[in-house]
């Protein structure tokens, strides 16, 4: 089945359930000494961090610095002002630091974001500059816009973020040491012409300059943080206006933290129920099925995998409405419990292939998620069925099931 159309059937089936897997968090890079910090809004709380192989931004002004979600290789593309680098959830490095070409002697980066659907890594300096690469290792660059418009514009960038599905890009600018902080709205198909503009609320009377920018677009929800507490602003899109309809704000949990330079939107994690089995001439393998990457709207290249499964055997991928059903339904001839129930159809078949032990198959399924109305927050469910032929001897196999939803971040 087409994923597109397998999309397009879901969208009647999923209204009773919720979501089922880790609820995404923020992350961002902090200043003195390079660490990718991982922050929940609700309930504000730090979830730990990790030390970044980069040289830190000391002595670099206070609006240096950015971070963006890769939702294709699950990885915080990250800056300290004029270096770029990408790292995973553990700050394995992913794209090791290197200059930004297109960056003249005299700027800063001040702010990153990926935009799926044109899978592009966006970067805004200090002299107002927009730089556009492709989302790849390294990047490479495809032009430049200087940001301008009718609306007078004072301050440094500080960050960026885009809603694809309004079709709106947001830009802070903020004044130093402690002014305040505004947002600038443009158009995703003219990034670079500023058509509004709105004031950051302060909600603590600590809330400093802002110093990064995030999006979860699916939600409509703008985050802003100040290095330290973060807030968060649902919006509306009014052409040409943007209408906060509701804030909420973490203090500074701990003022003694080093500051965050960048912010950006961790997209939560798939949960799974269940085991794998055999039966017949399938092996007990451990067949673990997994995501490759992130299910976030715009990502053509989301994937799904299975691993460790039977050798040189065909495997199918059942897609559920909904989360993973427990315990499931047995229909013989599987060997056990299907957890996809309700099932919308099958990605495959894929020959898994092998090497020297009986459990050396593996598959990889591809499911282009595209920018859409309506599909952000349904759930789906996944589990691998391989079927065996050895000695003539038909057998199934199955593994785990995911749970995972779409994401617009």
């Amino acid at each position: 089945m087409k994923s597109t159309s397998l999309l397009a059937l879901a969208l009647p089936a999923l209204a009773a359930f919720l979501p089922a897997q880790t609820p995404d968090h923020l992350v961002g890079i902090t200043r003195n000494v390079p660490n990718l910090r991982h922050v929940s809004h609700a309930p504000c709380m730090p979830l730990g961090q990790c030390p970044i192989p980069m040289p830190n931004s000391a002595a670099l002004p206070p609006w240096v610095g950015g971070t963006a979600w890769d939702p294709t290789r699950s990885g915080a593309w990250v800056t300290n002002g004029l270096l770029l680098a990408k790292v995973d959830d553990a700050c394995g490095m992913q794209c090791p630091p290197m200059p930004v070409p297109t960056l003249g002697p005299a700027a800063f980066l001040t702010g990153l974001e990926v935009v799926e659907g044109l899978n592009e890594l966006w970067m805004i300096d200090s002299t107002f500059i927009l730089h556009r690469y492709t989302n790849t290792c390294p990047p490479a660059p495809l032009g430049v816009c200087i940001l301008g418009g009718p609306i007078v514009i004072g301050g440094v960038t500080t960050g960026i973020a885009v809603d694809e599905l309004q079709g709106i890009v947001f830009t802070s600018v903020a004044n130093f040491p402690g002014g305040p902080s505004r947002v600038l709205v443009s158009q995703l198909a003219a990034p670079c012409i500023v058509i509004s503009q709105f004031p950051v609320p302060a909600c603590v009377a600590a809330f400093g300059p802002v110093l990064g920018l995030a999006c979860d677009w699916g939600n409509q929800i703008l985050y802003a943080t100040d290095g330290i507490g973060t807030v968060a602003m649902n919006y509306a899109f009014v052409a040409p206006n943007v209408v906060l309809l509701g804030v909420n704000c973490c203090p500074p949990i701990a003022p003694a933290l080093d500051p965050m330079i960048g912010l950006a939107v961790r997209p939560g994690r798939a949960t799974s129920v269940g085991g794998p089995c055999a039966n017949g001439s399938c092996p007990a393998c451990p067949q673990i099925h997994s995501l490759l990457n992130d299910p976030c709207l715009g990502n053509a290249a989301f994937s799904l995998a299975l691993d460790q499964a039977p050798s040189t055997s065909i495997a199918l991928l059942a897609i559920g409405a909904g989360p993973c059903m427990v315990p499931g339904p047995v229909a013989p001839p599987l060997c056990g419990p299907l957890h996809t129930i309700p099932v919308l159809g099958t990605l495959g078949p894929v020959l898994t292939g092998g090497g020297f032990g009986p459990c050396d198959g593996s598959a990889v399924f591809n499911l282009p998620l595209p920018v859409a109305p309506g599909l952000a927050g349904l759930v789906f469910s996944s589990q691998a069925v391989t079927v065996c032929l050895g000695g003539g001897v038909l057998g199934f196999g199955m593994s785990n099931c995911l749970s995972w939803q779409l994401q617009g971040n």
